[in-house]
């Protein structure tokens, strides 16, 4: 069986960066593996074609194609396609920060017989690696080669770190909600949280590039995002996950993410005041 399955959805992404994330995944020690590329309706085919010239000498590349339905919905056909053993998910600017850190990741989860282990990530800014910084407190210190109950981590974000058991994910029926933004946390808290424990590594095992470029968000984007929060923060109370459910009210309200959103484009104030009413009430 295939080791790792790597799933990397791509959307009128740069060439040179793509280039760069399918080159950290194939140069792995680790070879038997399978990168499940996803092209979410890009306008142009450089991407497309990029990826079709490298499957032709790399056998491992297997390429998909649908309309823009978002990342999250790319990812489970990814989910759906895969046959690997364990799951991995790889932004298309994104990229690994060494040949080993699949195969560690791989003898983690063996040796400590779990179903996820996860390392640090480094940001970024196209010259210099940086750690990232933190509003709500240092996850890092959870990062000391450990088994770590979920129940004392209860972080939402930065999934892309992580190595998932296969089984885990489609014995669950656990994926990414349909939205075009901010999907990724709801499935993370709830693999997460179905998994009970995970492994920690004291390693790097993911580089996020830090973009250079204004973000713009349509409304039907923007509406997903506050509705992604929205959920989480009602999973949370459910699940009696305190920790998560405070920081999500934290992140709402005290950092004013609407508000921000407002700025950004397209939504009324009055809309974005309901949605926090709403929210309030919960």
């Amino acid at each position: 069986m295939i080791k790792v399955s790597v799933i990397i959805p791509f959307y009128n992404q740069k060439k040179e960066f793509l280039k760069q994330a399918l080159d950290s995944v194939l140069n792995q020690t680790i070879k038997d593996l399978e990168v499940i590329c996803i092209d979410d309706g890009s306008d142009n085919f450089d991407c497309f074609n990029l990826v079709s010239e490298i499957q032709k000498i790399d056998k491992r590349i297997r390429l998909y194609k649908q309309y823009h339905l978002g990342s999250g919905s790319a990812r489970n056909l990814g989910i759906e396609k895969s046959k690997g053993e364990n799951i991995m998910f790889l932004d298309s600017d994104d990229f690994y920060p060494d040949e080993f850190c699949l195969e560690n990741l791989y003898n983690l989860k063996k040796q400590n017989n779990i179903l996820i282990a996860g390392g640090k990530h480094l940001i970024y800014d196209g010259e210099k690696f940086e750690e990232p910084y933190f509003n709500f407190g240092d996850i890092n210190q959870f990062f000391s080669d450990k088994i770590v109950k979920y129940e004392n981590y209860q972080f939402p974000w930065w999934y892309w770190c992580f190595m998932y058991d296969s089984s885990l994910i489609k014995s669950s029926g656990i994926l990414f909600p349909p939205y075009l933004r901010y999907q990724d946390p709801p499935f993370f808290v709830r693999i997460m949280e179905k998994a009970e424990y995970f492994y920690a590594a004291d390693f790097t095992s993911y580089i996020h590039r830090k973009s250079d470029k204004i973000y713009t968000m349509t409304k039907k984007m923007a509406l997903d995002h506050v509705q992604g929060i929205k959920n989480l923060i009602i999973y949370s109370k459910i699940h009696n996950l305190d920790k998560l459910y405070n920081l999500l009210k934290k992140t709402f309200f005290e950092f004013d993410v609407v508000n921000i959103l407002v700025k950004i484009e397209s939504i009324s104030v009055d809309e974005l005041n309901n949605i926090k009413e709403s929210i309030k009430n919960i």
